[in-house]
C-alpha cells in the first residue's frame, strides 16, 4: 500500500474575502499565497500546520449549499487546542461574534463546535490529561 500524509482542507466560499477573514480572525490562521485560478479567487492559509485552501465559486459553478444536516461526506473538521485553553478559545469566539452550536464533555476531551462561512463546521477539542 501506498503512504499517506494530511495536505490539506480545500473549502468554496460564496465570499472569499469574508471567508479568507473569518478563518484569520477565528481561527488565527496566516496567509501563504493568494492567486486566481479558473476566474476565481483562491487563498492557501496556513492554520497551526493545517492548510487552508479557501476559494471562490466560479463562473458556471453552481455548488450545492452545506448546512443539511445529517451532512453527506465531509461532516466537519476539528483541531486540538493546548490543554486547558477550552474556555479561552470559547470566550475568543464569542468575542468576536461566532456563535457556538454545540459543546460536549467526554472523559478524554471537552469540545466545541461552531459554524463558519456557508455552513462549514469547525470543532475545537481541549484534551483531558
Amino acid at each position: 500500500m501506498f503512504d499517506l500524509k494530511f495536505e490539506h482542507i480545500h473549502l468554496i466560499h460564496t465570499d472569499h474575502d469574508d471567508a479568507v477573514r473569518f478563518y484569520r480572525e477565528a481561527l488565527g490562521a496566516k496567509e501563504i499565497d493568494r492567486v486566481e485560478r479558473h476566474g476565481a479567487p483562491q487563498t492557501k492559509l496556513d492554520c497551526s500546520g493545517t492548510m487552508l485552501i479557501v476559494r471562490g465559486i466560479r463562473e458556471g459553478e453552481d455548488p450545492m449549499a452545506a448546512g443539511t444536516l445529517p451532512r453527506m461526506g465531509s461532516d466537519h473538521f476539528g483541531f486540538w487546542i493546548g490543554a486547558g485553553q477550552y474556555e479561552e478559545a470559547k470566550r475568543h469566539l464569542e468575542g468576536i461574534g461566532i456563535r457556538i452550536v454545540q459543546e460536549g464533555d467526554l472523559p478524554h476531551l471537552r469540545f466545541l463546535y461552531f459554524e463558519g462561512p456557508d455552513g462549514v463546521m469547525i470543532e475545537l477539542m481541549d484534551p483531558k490529561e
